[in-house]
């Protein structure tokens, strides 16, 4: 009996989960943010997106589990046509994923930085400098990546797992490390 209890408590628990969600989407499209419906969302995926913030995820992207995306005023967030965003992602700030780009699990992608210019004040108090992320077509983000602000990935490119992306990479290029670097054009023969 305290088997079936215990099911029962889980599936309810479940739905209540899935309920949530729907609702927090619902009430993103209701003001009028574009979420095709045939985007779909793991459990406990977390949307916090602020008023005079643009939310936009097109046809067939996936968010996969306890991912977070979160845009701020004046924000857009865009993911595009087919992008698959793996297990405990987060995307925050003005970032657009270019159309079949896959991001592993555990990336970090943020608009925002801590500025750390006197060395008299605490970090905290130095304010902060924010600059959009744009990410391009068909590019494969491994897991543990972080992609800081400003950077713009060009379409194609390969970033490795547990990289540090803190400038721009060219088209085709496969990088790696922290920071990131060019290892190779991956149209060349590995």
């Amino acid at each position: 009996m305290k088997a079936l209890l215990a099911h029962i408590a889980a599936t309810v628990f479940r739905k209540m989960e899935g309920a949530e969600l729907f609702l927090a989407l619902r009430r993103l499209r209701a003001s009028g943010h574009a979420i095709h419906p045939s985007a779909t969302f793991g459990r406990r995926v977390e949307m916090h997106i602020a008023d005079g913030a643009t939310l936009e995820i097109a046809a067939g992207a996936q968010v996969l589990h306890d991912s977070w995306i979160i845009a701020h005023p004046g924000d857009t967030l865009r993911l595009e046509e087919l992008v698959f965003v793996s297990q405990h992602c987060t995307i925050s700030g003005s970032v657009r994923i270019g159309r079949d780009t896959l991001i592993g699990g555990f990336v970090t992608i943020i608009d925002a930085n801590h500025r750390i210019d006197d060395a008299r004040r605490p970090v905290r108090e130095q304010g902060g400098t924010r600059a959009p992320i744009d990410i391009g077509t068909d590019v494969w983000i491994g897991s543990n990546a972080v992609v800081l602000q400003g950077v713009s990935i060009g379409d194609h490119a390969v970033v490795a797992a547990n990289a540090t992306v803190t400038r721009d990479v060219p088209a085709w290029a496969l990088v790696g490390g922290t920071p990131a670097r060019v290892i190779r054009d991956r149209r060349e023969e590995g």
